[in-house]
């Protein structure tokens, strides 16, 4: 798709700044990304989705759609980016909004999984999850530490919570802590 956007509503990098917080909003399910490697679970391990209404719905589902709350986000200046999670998995897609020289610390023990993530696992290895899938986190917002509250406020109905924080680190661009608890 095609916009416009004047430029004082533009999310830009330079203001990304240490210590920044990372919010997840959470995903309805798969969305658009692993679908090729959900279809060669399914083939390879000879898996019948007719047979299962779970599979059935969850691959389905249409995908939640997450601009209403961005764009009123937006429009109250609470937000310093955003990276909507799709292809690429949580990690690449956060990566593409962050200036160079910062990096992001995720807790992963804090993202909240749906079920299909956790059939899912049975297949495929964790980093392989991270990578591929939004594992739960359909939207990430980076917003200062004083606006927190305030993200929580103003988007109760999508149910933001806090996964980590811009940090500088020279060694690496991604500090993963914890494993997700599928």
């Amino acid at each position: 798709s095609l916009g416009v956007v004047e430029e004082k509503k533009l999310l830009k990098k330079e203001k990304i700044k240490e210590n920044d917080i990372l919010m997840a909003i959470p995903s309805n399910g798969l969305h658009s990304n692993g679908y090729s490697m959900v279809r060669n679970i399914l083939n390879r391990n000879k898996i019948n989705i007719n047979q299962s209404n779970f599979l059935k719905k969850e691959l389905l589902k249409p995908t939640k759609i997450y601009a209403k709350t961005i764009l009123n986000l937006n429009s109250k200046n609470l937000l310093k980016g955003g990276a909507h999670i799709t292809g690429g998995g949580l990690i690449e897609n956060i990566l593409r909004v962050i200036p160079k020289n910062y990096s992001i610390s995720i807790k992963l023990n804090k993202i909240k999984t749906k079920k299909i993530f956790s059939w899912i696992h049975k297949f495929v290895k964790h980093d392989e999850m991270l990578s591929t899938f939004n594992c739960g986190v359909g939207f990430c917002v980076i917003v200062s530490q004083k606006n927190v509250k305030k993200v929580l406020k103003y988007s109760k109905k999508s149910k933001p919570y806090v996964i980590g924080k811009i940090v500088k680190n020279k060694k690496s661009r991604v500090l993963l802590n914890g494993k997700i608890e599928f």
